[in-house]
């Protein structure tokens, strides 16, 4: 599974590139917004006995989305629908993530379709390394930075082609 440095890159892409190439009102707010729906899932590990279940499925996605909807105005200059669109998005990303993670701990996978079904989901491609959380254990350091390298070295191009999207977005409407 990934650390939550990978979550915020994953959130962060996703949301800008559903916010697509147009200009945004305080994008640097837009980014952070991104980054925390993207690492947000996690804050279940605060609840005992509840990681990667409520917040790791598609009812939590729908929660998300209909929040989004909620909100007044136009946030980042953005449409409702395009806005709804990069929240839900950033806030999904989590969850695939996950299932593209090599999780270890039992029950293995995430409960993606509760609560349509209790069953857990992982992929065969395990893409991301395991994150260790025992702080306590040897090679605790080593293991985490191989894999928010690994993180950064796949997730960081699909930022920077989100941003140079935008960036093309923004060139084009001052010019217009």
């Amino acid at each position: 599974m990934p650390s939550p440095v990978g979550h915020a890159l994953g959130g962060l892409a996703m949301g800008w590139l559903a916010a697509g190439g147009r200009r945004m009102e305080r994008p640097l707010t837009a980014a952070i917004l991104f980054a925390g729906l993207g690492a947000l899932p996690d804050v279940d590990v605060l609840v005992e006995g509840t990681h990667r279940l409520y917040t790791h499925s598609v009812a939590a996605v729908a929660i998300v989305a209909a929040v989004a909807v909620l909100l007044p105005g136009r946030p980042f200059g953005l449409s409702r629908g395009r806005f709804v669109l990069a929240c839900t998005l950033a806030y999904g990303s989590h969850l695939l993530l996950d299932w593209m993670g090599d999780d270890r701990s039992v029950p293995i996978g995430i409960r993606a379709l509760w609560p349509f079904t209790d069953a857990y989901f992982q992929s065969s491609l395990k893409w991301f390394p395991p994150v260790e959380r025992r702080y306590w254990l040897p090679g605790f350091w080593t293991a985490n930075v191989r894999a928010i390298g690994w993180e950064v070295l796949v997730l960081a191009p699909l930022v920077a082609i989100a941003a140079w999207w935008r960036a093309v977005g923004t060139r084009r409407a001052r010019q217009a």
